[in-house]
């Protein structure tokens, strides 16, 4: 006896798998000067550069942020023709070993002054501002702020009002934080911008709001602690769009 085809299969066969969700790329790379053997302590290749031989980093865009305690300094990093800036020669130079096997080369001599505690910023297509800026001082004085969560904080940027709050995402039985990363929603313009950034715990932390990018709307310097490791976020307006989004740029310390 011949049997029917099951029409239902071959329906089924003709639709095709859903492809699986992919986070979104983040369109900037953030770097520091410091370990970049691979090993406990040092940072992490950025996902943008880790399909990349550490050669094949791009030597042009780059800016130095040097967060300081009532200006933000700026300035592009300039690269010799054909060769990669000052500061990120050491970094492909560590990653070159790693990449061939070679042990370390031993105690690196130290940075220069104006690279320690500077961040390093990448992202295509968008135009930093030069120079010394003003950027956010909270009531203690400074641009750090450890925020209480679920408070809103309602401010003013260069004559600009916006808000935010952070929240986190797991609570025990006694209603306590844990885990789950800092959840922070930023409002500006009547709109709201979301951003869930990792879970590397919650005791976060904001390094500085300042105008990085010269679109009169705040942006976000953040750093997160936790499971014996560390992350940093910058967060700009203008990479942003209401509701969901991912960091700017970020960078990740490996823990134990």
């Amino acid at each position: 006896m011949k049997r029917r085809p099951n029409l239902l299969a071959l329906l089924l066969a003709l639709v095709p798998a859903p492809a699986l969700a992919q986070a979104p790329a983040e369109p900037g790379v953030m770097l520091r000067e410091g370990t970049w053997d691979g090993d406990i302590g040092g940072y992490e290749v950025p996902a943008a550069f880790s399909k990349l031989r550490a050669t094949q980093w791009p030597g042009d865009g780059w800016y130095r942020i040097h967060l300081k305690e009532k200006a933000i300094e700026v300035a592009p990093m300039a690269a010799p023709p054909q060769r990669l800036p000052a500061f990120l020669q050491g970094i492909v130079s560590q990653r070159e070993r790693v990449e061939k096997n070679l042990p370390p080369p031993g105690a690196r001599p130290p940075d220069p002054l104006e690279w320690v505690n500077a961040i390093f910023l990448r992202v295509p297509g968008v135009r930093l501002r030069e120079g010394a800026i003003a950027p956010y001082v909270f009531r203690n004085g400074t641009t750090m702020l450890s925020p209480i969560l679920d408070h809103r904080y309602e401010l003013a940027l260069d004559g600009q009002p916006f808000a935010f709050s952070v929240r986190n995402g797991l609570r025990g039985n006694d209603g306590r934080p844990y885990g789950d990363g800092a959840h922070y929603a930023i409002e500006y313009g009547g709109e709201r911008y979301e951003y869930a950034l990792g879970e590397y715990g919650w005791d976060s932390r904001v390094s500085a709001i300042v105008d990085l990018d010269g679109d009169g709307k705040p942006d976000f310097v953040i750093a997160v602690g936790g499971n014996n490791s560390s992350y940093e976020a910058v967060l700009l307006s203008s990479t942003a769009r209401p509701g969901p989004n991912v960091p700017t740029a970020s960078l990740r310390a490996m823990g134990c």
